[in-house]
């Protein structure tokens, strides 16, 4: 990172303060015609329900990862809905689903337990109980926490890309004066309208993944990214992300688990990821061409591996 762009990003994120009101998806965005909002215990949740009617098909959640929001999956959604019933969620803070700063204080709701916690509240107040869940990245560590503490009781798991692996040299030293600035502030301040206008970081993150998006792809990022609650959310998140703790867990778990790595992801790289999953019992871990944000660059994967089971 450029020593201008990093004077630039620290003016933009300590020297101002995010807009954190709840706001709705646009009219063009995917699925959005099946959007919810739901107030639960604080939270405005952005949520979507498709496909078959509860209790006429198998539920199936679908948990996106840092920086994502329901859009990850929109690949996915219309081929699955006529064999499931979909629940497609924003996680806290990310896409349209709002914390308050009042919430944010007092539960802490970016950090694994706080992610895996919410979101079981979520799931009790909707009364929804999944049968199958799906994540993508840091939404994988989601789920394994959530059946670990009894939140959810799937018959599978099936996660894209995981995030269950320290990240690679090069993106901490993108990365890290970002996440040093939210750990020294409260909040994460600042306009990414201004961070996206004003540098490339969005469009370079985007192609370090290893992913190659369709120009309506980077779009949704580049509106996400111009909400500073969003990128609020997703970095302090990334600051605050404890994965030995849940590795302490692992062992006990009895839920199938089948993960798949993409051969050119540069954020989770194969051979850490390899090492990592032998200490899930009975994953088994498929390899696929494609980068980090796999479900949206071939969601035929994912729909592929669900109706191969049969679920």
């Amino acid at each position: 990172m450029r020593q201008e762009e990093f004077t630039l990003l620290r003016r933009i994120f300590v020297d101002t303060s995010p807009d954190r009101m709840p706001e709705t998806p646009p009219n063009d965005w995917p699925d959005v015609s099946s959007s919810e909002t739901h107030v639960v215990n604080g939270i405005c949740w952005h949520i979507q329900r498709l496909g078959k009617p509860r209790g006429e098909a198998p539920a199936l959640l679908l948990v996106h990862g840092t920086g994502g929001s329901t859009h990850s999956w929109a690949g996915v959604t219309t081929p699955l809905a006529a064999h499931f019933h979909i629940l497609n969620v924003d996680l806290p803070g990310h896409g349209f689903t709002h914390v308050p700063p009042e919430v944010e204080r007092a539960r802490n709701p970016f950090t694994l337990p706080g992610m895996a916690r919410e979101l079981r509240t979520l799931l009790s107040h909707l009364d929804e109980q999944p049968d199958v869940v799906v994540g993508h990245s840091a939404g994988v560590p989601v789920l394994l926490r959530m059946t670990l503490d009894g939140a959810i009781a799937p018959r599978h798991i099936l996660g894209c890309c995981p995030a269950l692996v320290p990240p690679p040299d090069w993106y901490v030293a993108l990365l890290a004066p970002l996440l040093g600035l939210v750990v020294e502030s409260d909040a994460l301040a600042g306009s990414a309208a201004r961070l996206a206008a004003a540098t490339s970081i969005i469009g370079r993150m985007l192609q370090s993944t290893g992913s190659r998006l369709t120009a309506e792809q980077l779009a949704r990022y580049q509106q996400l990214c111009s909400r500073p609650a969003h990128v609020h959310a997703a970095m302090t998140m990334m600051s605050r992300w404890d994965l030995p703790a849940l590795f302490r867990d692992i062992g006990v778990l009895r839920v199938p688990v089948q993960l798949i790595a993409a051969r050119n992801d540069r954020w989770i790289p194969l051979t850490s990821l390899r090492r990592a999953v032998e200490r899930i019992p009975g994953v088994e871990l498929v390899v696929e061409e494609g980068g980090h944000l796999l479900p949206e660059e071939r969601p035929e994967v994912v729909i592929r591996l669900l109706q191969d089971r049969r679920l």
